[in-house]
């Protein structure tokens, strides 16, 4: 059953018992929770509150205190530098004087919204004392983060899950690239070294306990070398998984559904190699390609309107 705050959703096409309301109309919720035995949700831009109203009628997994922190950039970064995980370096802005000492330390950095961002959006590049007044004066109504500028040789995410008896399973690392601030590929087996990719999964495992999350976590890494830093945290199935959908043993949809239910979690493996191609925008127009490649593996999602920057589908291409 899904709970949606827009009609004509694409997982309404999937289901056959769908309820269109505000995430924090409390009757609708109440509803929802008597039609269920456990609930979950599939993005963190949702209220708090409508997902610890949930939880007061009906088990929601990941519980409502895991999505506050990971849908805040200031929360979740504390949270991680609290159990000893490395991120980038970073101050919470509360003025645009604390923006413009800031700046000045960092030298380079990267302006966020605290919540409500993804994609890239709510996200401003600094260089300087001009960069700072300019993006001060179009976010200083918002809660802001400031992170250091980090180069790094590449990014990787790990797959983790958790179930609701403490098994704990990680999928291995992808590398992932990125276009105008999107997801653009994921690639099968992260290029990465053996120990970098061993390390990874830890610190995913450590995160997901320390957490005590159930369900499905995303770990975005930045690699420097042969050190990680955690970008970012998503508590649900994440694009750079959709691999796992043809590629491994146990996809991170079945995984979730494994792991808030009870039931003991899937194998991990992957095997086949190869890469998550999104079709993002007008990119899902031009499919032909896809088609005529007998290891491609094409998911559209139904969406009613093509546009710049949205997510319209994705292949899994098997090598």
């Amino acid at each position: 059953m899904v709970f949606t705050d827009q009609e004509n959703s694409p997982a309404s096409f999937v289901t056959s018992s769908v309820i269109v309301a505000d995430y924090q109309d409390q009757a609708a919720l109440k509803k929802f929770a008597s039609l269920v035995d456990v609930a979950t949700f599939e993005f963190e831009n949702i209220p708090v509150a409508g997902v610890a109203f949930l939880a007061s009628e009906v088990a929601v997994f990941p519980n409502p205190q895991v999505l506050k922190v990971t849908q805040h950039r200031l929360l979740e970064k504390n949270f991680l530098n609290s159990i000893g995980v490395k991120t980038a370096e970073y101050a919470e802005i509360l003025s645009l004087e604390d923006l413009q000492k800031n700046l000045k330390n960092f030298g380079k950095a990267i302006l966020k919204t605290a919540t409500m961002g993804y994609d890239g959006k709510g996200q401003f590049v600094l260089k300087n004392a001009a960069d700072a007044e300019n993006a001060w004066a179009q976010a200083s109504s918002q809660k802001l983060i400031l992170e250091k500028f980090c180069p790094f040789d590449s990014e990787i995410s790990v797959l983790v899950a958790r179930s609701k008896t403490g098994e704990i399973s990680a999928f291995e690392p992808l590398t992932n690239i990125h276009k105008n601030a999107i997801l653009d590929e994921s690639i099968y087996p992260a290029q990465i070294s053996e120990s970098l990719k061993i390390k990874a999964q830890e610190v995913a495992k450590k995160i997901v306990e320390q957490l005590d999350l159930v369900g499905v976590l995303a770990v975005e890494f930045f690699v420097i070398g042969e050190e990680l830093l955690v970008n970012e945290l998503a508590p649900r199935p994440h694009n750079s998984g959709h691999f796992s959908m043809d590629a491994a043993v146990t996809s991170q949809f079945e995984q979730l559904i494994r792991a808030i239910t009870g039931l003991p979690l899937g194998s991990p493996e992957f095997h086949s190699k190869g890469r998550m191609k999104n079709l993002i925008g007008s990119e899902v127009e031009n499919l032909e390609k896809f088609y005529q490649n007998k290891r491609a593996k094409i998911h559209l999602y139904g969406k009613d309107k093509i546009a710049e920057g949205r997510k319209m589908g994705h292949v899994n291409i098997l090598n």
